[in-house]
């Protein structure tokens, strides 16, 4: 699904949540009014006052600034009376508020103050429905969740330690992410061995994006690989049209997919090409070497990570840290 068809499915679970409230309150105000005498003549005087100043406020020919300053106060008395009567007859004071399952948007989604802005319950569902629909539930991958100490910050022959490398990749990837769409280049590369941290800076972005208001693809290559087959073998072209037209496509592990004749290596180079002509933003995680792409992928494609106007190159180094993870496992 897109953002915008997310979005629209929880506008319309939120307009459903008002109804549903609205529904408890009306019961609400039924068993009140059935058990507290006179307490529907006073609902029914206050919503007439209520009327009475908003037309008063509002007519021209009636507009008078002092019109409705008795208003607060007579509201004032009105509820009074109100939760007296309900608490006399074993109701909480607060029975007949209105019900909201938020406070803050009053179910609505939205914040008036006074410009338009999502509210804060709405923006999180709407990240977390992001994410569930990439594949990313959980918030482990995430920039904040990022420890540099299981990286060793041993230095060999004065060179930068894998911490050191590590950290700096990790500012490239949030800036990257915190500037999308204009980020100082517009691909990413990352570069290293297994369990260096690659896919968890892979999927940080995906995150961060997600919550400035983006609706990135993040794919493994292998996905990437079954849909260029299909494509192929059914000769659609439509069937890559998700990857080829995201506003940013995350490919992880790229070169573990079968490497397949005349399929994997063209359709990966049109899919890159036709993204780079459209300006795309392109991040990929790969366990190869710059040479072994190019062996498998050939120069036309390696070409495409050399130009550095247009990629930056994230090179990891040093040990697997989930062998530190697993012994440190084993030592609790």
């Amino acid at each position: 699904m897109t953002r915008e068809q997310l979005l629209t499915g929880l506008q319309q679970e939120y307009a459903q949540k008002r109804e549903d409230n609205m529904r408890l309150y009306e019961q609400h105000k039924d068993e009140a009014c059935a058990r507290c005498v006179g307490l529907e003549d006073l609902l029914v005087a206050r919503h007439a006052a209520i009327v009475m100043g908003v037309r008063t406020s509002l007519l021209q020919k009636q507009k008078n600034p002092k019109a409705s300053t008795n208003l607060p106060n007579a509201m004032q008395q009105y509820n009074q009376r109100i939760a007296a009567l309900l608490e006399k007859n074993g109701l909480d004071s607060d029975y007949l508020q209105p019900i909201y399952t938020c406070q803050a948007c009053k179910d609505e989604g939205y914040i008036y103050d006074p410009s338009r802005r999502m509210c804060e319950c709405m923006a999180t569902e709407l990240n977390s429905r992001v994410l569930r629909d990439l594949g990313l539930d959980g918030d482990k991958h995430t920039f904040e969740a990022f420890d540099e100490t299981l990286f060793s910050d041993e230095k060999t022959d004065g060179a930068p330690s894998q911490r050191a490398v590590t950290k700096i990749n990790r500012d490239i990837c949030i800036r990257y992410a915190d500037s999308f769409p204009q980020t100082p280049t517009r691909d990413l590369l990352l570069i290293g061995k297994s369990g260096l941290g690659k896919t968890f800076l892979l999927q940080a972005i995906a995150r961060r994006v997600v919550q400035r208001g983006y609706m990135p693809v993040y794919t493994s290559a292998y996905r990437m690989f079954e849909l260029t087959r299909r494509a192929y073998m059914e000769n659609n072209s439509a069937i890559m049209q998700e990857l080829m037209n995201a506003e940013l496509l995350l490919l992880d592990d790229l070169g573990t997919e079968p490497l397949m004749n005349n399929v994997t290596v063209t359709q990966l180079f049109n899919l890159l090409n036709e993204r780079q002509l459209a300006g795309r933003h392109t991040v990929i995680s790969t366990n190869l070497s710059f040479n072994e792409i190019a062996a498998r992928y050939t120069e036309r494609i390696s070409s495409r990570f050399l130009d550095q106007t247009g990629c930056s190159r994230l090179v990891f180094i040093g040990d697997d840290i989930r062998k530190n993870l697993r012994r440190g496992a084993n030592e609790e």
